[in-house]
């Protein structure tokens, strides 16, 4: 970066990317799916699914300093306004008239909660709007585009349109950062963490087929509300 933290790409160039990855990865694996036995496709499902546990309890572990009034909370509000408008639904539907034929929406549902909750997410995200250093949310776009290719090879090329998600909801923290970053602090990072292992617990249930009914996506705004909670 420049002296006087002026940013040398512009503001959400680290969220294009992650997108580009993403959409890339994603037919990349929809691509490998015809080569790949169900039996196999059904134990790389299994296998993000026990990856989403010990996710979450790293992201516990990170989060244990949090309030945790404050991110029940965050949960409740952020899942009334989600169960509401009925997020989850209301994106199957948009997903299903707009991206006809591209397959079922259960792959784009996962990759978006896959990869848009998490302290890596909203960190990567305040670290390029508001200090203008981009390398995180660079490194998470790897991730993702690797992860994409293997989440793919067994939901499907609808993988890939969690590309579009990653644009908007980044896209939306990383200008959140930029215009409020004065109002940002340690203890509603720490929530933040919580709460998004909150929501990769529930995605690994769904992934291990115990509780495949859990509308996760009318909880997305849960992370965003932590962010501006101070203790």
């Amino acid at each position: 970066m420049a002296s006087g933290l002026i940013p040398e790409y512009f503001i959400g160039e680290g969220t294009l990317i992650n997108a580009l990855l993403v959409f890339v990865g994603g037919y990349i694996g929809d691509y490998l799916k015809e080569h790949i036995p169900s039996s196999l496709k059904e134990s790389i499902i299994k296998a993000f699914g026990l990856f989403s546990f010990g996710m979450a309890y790293h992201l516990f572990n990170e989060g244990s300093k949090a309030n945790i009034v404050e991110v029940l909370a965050c949960l409740i509000i952020g899942g009334v306004v989600g169960y509401y408008f009925d997020f989850e639904t209301n994106l199957d539907k948009i997903f299903s008239s707009i991206f006809k034929n591209i397959g079922s929406p259960e792959g784009f549902n996962t990759a978006t909660i896959m990869f848009c909750v998490g302290p890596i997410t909203i960190l990567g995200c305040i670290m390029e709007g508001a200090r203008y250093q981009n390398s995180l949310i660079l490194s998470k776009a790897l991730m993702d585009g690797i992860s994409a290719v293997l989440l793919a090879s067994s939901m499907g090329r609808s993988v890939a349109f969690a590309s579009f998600s990653i644009l908007l909801y980044q896209g939306s923290l990383t200008y959140i950062s930029y215009f409020f970053k004065s109002s940002i602090s340690v203890s509603s990072l720490e929530n933040v963490s919580f709460i998004g292992a909150c929501l990769i617990v529930g995605l690994a249930l769904k992934l291990l087929g115990i509780n495949k009914d859990l509308k996760l996506l009318n909880f997305i705004l849960s992370p965003i509300i932590a962010i501006f909670i101070k203790s």
